[in-house]
C-alpha cells in the first residue's frame, strides 16, 4: 500500500515457523532484512532504487540502525512494516519504519540513516542530487532518537575472533549487513534471551569487511542493562553497536 497523503509506504508479510528466533518470535536479523527491504521497495516505487542509481553509478549504503522494541510478532503472524523518509541533506537521507500488527498496534519502531556513494569509487555522493522526491514536505517525525555514539572499548572488554567467509559475504562482496548483527547477538547465551530481551539496539557500520578478513569482536556490559560492542581490524573500529537489555517479564 502507498499512502501519497502521508508519504507513508507499507509492506504486510507473515512470519513462519522456520524465520522465528529460539523464543517463537521474529528476530532483530530478520527485522534489519525486511527493513532493508522495504526501504528498497519504496526507493524503487520513487526511481531512486538499485535499478536508477546504478545507471549514473551510484547507490545507497546503510550508515546505521537504531530500532525500539516493544514486543514482537510470533510464529503465524501478519505484520506490516511502513516507513518514510524524514529528511535528506547533503550527506545521508534519514529513513524511519514502524513494525504493526494488521490492526495498527505497534510493535517495534525504527530509525535508519543511509549514505549515497559513488560505487566505483566507494565515495560519499549528495543525495540531494537525485531531485525533489527527496526532500518530502512535512513528513512524519520519526519516534525514535538519533544513536549515542558507542564509547571506545577498554582492554578489559570480553573479546573473540571471528573470520568471515563465504555466507557471510552479499553481491557486492562485502559483509552482509546483517551478518554484523548476527555475529554480535551470538555473543549472548540462549539463557540470556531467556531471562532478558532487548528494548533498543543501536548500530553504526564504519568501514566495510571482507572475504577472510578477521575481526576481533569486543563486547562490555553495564549494570547487566547496557551492553556496548565493536568490530575491530587493524586498530580500527568497523563497526559499533549498543543494546540496551530488560528483563523478560515470564
Amino acid at each position: 500500500m502507498n499512502d501519497d497523503s502521508s508519504q507513508i509506504f507499507s509492506r504486510t508479510f507473515f512470519l513462519t515457523a522456520g524465520e522465528c528466533n529460539a523464543e517463537g518470535r521474529m528476530p532483530l536479523t530478520l527485522l534489519t532484512s525486511r527493513i532493508i527491504e522495504v526501504a528498497t521497495n519504496h526507493a524503487n516505487s520513487l526511481g531512486i532504487g538499485y535499478a536508477d542509481l546504478i545507471k549514473i553509478d551510484l547507490a545507497w549504503v546503510l550508515s546505521r540502525v537504531s530500532i525500539e522494541i516493544g514486543s514482537l510478532p510470533g510464529i503465524n503472524d501478519a505484520y506490516v512494516l511502513n516507513t518514510w523518509i524524514e529528511s535528506t541533506n547533503r550527506l545521508f537521507s534519514e529513513r524511519c519504519f514502524t513494525l504493526t500488527d494488521p490492526q495498527g498496534r505497534i510493535y517495534a519502531q525504527a530509525r535508519t540513516t543511509w549514505a549515497a556513494i559513488c560505487v566505483s569509487t566507494r565515495r560519499p555522493a549528495n543525495p540531494g542530487a537525485f531531485g525533489d522526491m527527496m526532500f518530502p514536505a512535512n513528513p512524519p517525525v520519526c519516534p525514535v532518537s538519533p544513536a549515542r555514539r558507542t564509547p571506545a572499548l577498554s582492554d578489559t572488554a570480553d573479546s573473540v575472533d571471528y573470520t568471515f567467509m563465504y555466507c557471510d559475504i552479499d553481491f557486492n562482496r562485502h559483509v552482509n549487513t546483517v551478518r554484523y548483527i548476527g555475529l554480535i547477538l551470538d555473543r549472548w547465551p540462549l539463557g540470556h534471551y531467556d531471562n532478558n530481551e532487548i528494548a533498543r539496539f543501536d548500530i553504526a557500520f564504519h568501514h566495510e569487511c571482507h572475504f577472510g578478513e578477521t575481526v576481533t569482536l569486543r563486547t562490555s556490559t553495564d549494570d547487566g542493562r547496557v551492553s556496548a560492542c565493536e568490530l575491530m581490524l587493524d586498530g580500527n573500529r568497523m563497526v559499533s553497536a549498543n543494546i540496551v537489555w530488560r528483563e523478560k517479564i515470564l
